[in-house]
Order: structure tokens, then C-alpha cells, then sequence
């Protein structure tokens, strides 16, 4: 990020790039304990004690900030085999949290772009949220990360054109910058997540 890219921090903030970058390691840093007073969700990745990847699981972005009495929800089941997906998660409770994430002052989105983008409810919400004046930090699947996820669960074109949708209309709003992290720990990332906070929490 040079100096002069722009006037002022963009209303919303996404992040793209490898899984295991740090993106959103990187978001909860500049965030640090304002993280507690964010709207939307965050998703965690559960690891066995020997690496195995178990599944990920859906939380309420003030979770991640510490706020306690939240019931994690496994939207992907890596325990089964072949995988297997809870679409129900995001029929309801995400698309409760997009709701509520409008009456927050700022929210975080980590990450969007997964299967959930072939559930019209959640589709409608996320849309109806990205329209609205709350600013909002988060992380966007990148394209190799669609690919994985079309193929691992069978998705099919439907999705990818839905995923591929979704980003050209992110990075084509004027109120949103999206921006690739080239490596773990890439400080233009940081001054703008430094940035993006200062503005907005």
C-alpha cells in the first residue's frame, strides 16, 4: 500500500490470500480488545493434538475478543469420511448474526466466500449487510481456496460463479478495498488494518 491510494480508510476491509497467511491473525491483533464489541462471526479451525485438521466452527465475532458463554458450531466436519457439511448453521444462526450485525458499531466477517454463498437465506442477508453503513474488517476466500472447497464437497460450477460473483462485487465497490496478503506478516496488511481500526472502533 502506497501513500496516496487513497483519501480516507474504505468503509470495509477484506483480506485474501493462502490459507495460513495470518490474515486473520493479523485482523484480531489490530483489533485487540475492541474485538469484544464487534457484530458478525468469526469461524475457528479445530485441530486434533497431532495436527489433523477436525473441522471449523462458527462464533460470534465478540468470542474471539473473549467474551465467554458462546456454544461453538461445526459447519465442517472433517471427522467423517468422505467431509461433511451442516448447511443449517448458516440458514439460521449466520444469517441471525448478520442481523444483529447492523446494530453494532463495526463488525467482523471472517472469513465469506465458503459454500455458505449456496444458501439463499445467508446469500440475501450477507448482501442486505454489505449494503448497510456499518463498517466491517474480514476475510475473503481466495480463488485456490474455492477450487478446494468446490472440489472436496462436489459444490459444482453453481458455487464457483456464486464465489466468483461475490468478489468482483467487492472489489468493484467504491466503499471497499480488498487486498491480497503476499506473505505472513506483510506490513502493507498492517498499516491498513491499523488504519481501518483507528477509523472505525
Amino acid at each position: 500500500m502506497k501513500k496516496g491510494v487513497w483519501n480516507r480508510m474504505r468503509k470495509r476491509l477484506f483480506l485474501t490470500g493462502p490459507s495460513g497467511c495470518g490474515k486473520s491473525t493479523m485482523i484480531r491483533a489490530a483489533l485487540g480488545e475492541k474485538l469484544a464489541e464487534a457484530g458478525g462471526f468469526v469461524t475457528e479451525r479445530r485441530s486434533a493434538d497431532d495436527g489433523r485438521v477436525l473441522g471449523y466452527e462458527l462464533l460470534p465475532s465478540a468470542a474471539a475478543g473473549g467474551i465467554e458463554g458462546f456454544v461453538p458450531l461445526r459447519f465442517l466436519d472433517y471427522t467423517s469420511d468422505p467431509p461433511t457439511r451442516d448447511n443449517e448453521i448458516f440458514r439460521c444462526e449466520a444469517v441471525r448474526l448478520l442481523q444483529e450485525a447492523e446494530y453494532y458499531p463495526f463488525a467482523v466477517l471472517d472469513e465469506i466466500g465458503g459454500f455458505e454463498l449456496v444458501i439463499p437465506q445467508f446469500r440475501a442477508q450477507l448482501a442486505a449487510f454489505l449494503s448497510s453503513p456499518v463498517p466491517c474488517v474480514g476475510v475473503l476466500k481466495d480463488r485456490r481456496g474455492v477450487r478446494e472447497l468446490q472440489e472436496r464437497f462436489g459444490l459444482g460450477e453453481k458455487y464457483a460463479a456464486l464465489a466468483a460473483r461475490l468478489r468482483e462485487a467487492l472489489e468493484n465497490d467504491p466503499e471497499t478495498l480488498v487486498m491480497t496478503i503476499s506473505e505472513q506478516g506483510d506490513e502493507n496488511v498492517r498499516q491498513a488494518l491499523r488504519e481501518w481500526a483507528a477509523a472505525y472502533t
